[in-house]
């Protein structure tokens, strides 16, 4: 059975041209990265990460990825930075942390220049513990 489209577009101004015009400037193959910044932890914390973004013409496809283990600490604030906010980074993103020892809602956050653990939910760490930080999103330019 043959589907009449005739319909669904008569009387839209530039109807089906507006549309394959949109999926054109969508994405032009021929312009394609991949750039990885490596996520590298400060202030005592180790472990680490990289931010891989894809980009596809007009199209980037973003993915976080990173662990940090704590290192000892008497008096949490509510804000802990664990690394420094790489160039480009979104200040707006916020992202859930796991870890089996914190099962609070903590919140990963990336603001003037730093990248903070925010809402640990104790008031002291014990060194070793596991904070994993993963994440992945879409930019259209």
């Amino acid at each position: 059975m043959a589907i009449n489209f005739d319909p669904i577009f008569s009387g839209m101004q530039n109807g089906p041209e507006k549309i394959k015009g949109n999926f054109d400037k969508l994405v032009d193959i021929q312009n394609w990265s991949v750039t990885e910044v490596r996520i590298t932890p400060i202030n005592g914390w180790s472990g680490g990460g990289t931010w891989k973004k894809l980009k596809l013409g007009n199209v980037t496809i973003n993915a976080f990825s990173a662990s940090f283990i704590s290192p000892k600490i008497d008096s949490v604030p509510y804000a802990v930075q664990v690394s420094a906010q790489p160039s480009g980074f979104p200040g707006w993103r916020r992202i859930g942390v796991f870890s089996n020892e914190h099962p609070e809602n903590m919140l990963f956050a990336a603001d003037q220049g730093k990248m903070n653990i925010i809402n640990f939910g104790s008031t002291n760490l014990t060194a070793g513990q596991h904070f994993d930080v993963n994440d992945v999103w879409i930019e259209v330019a």
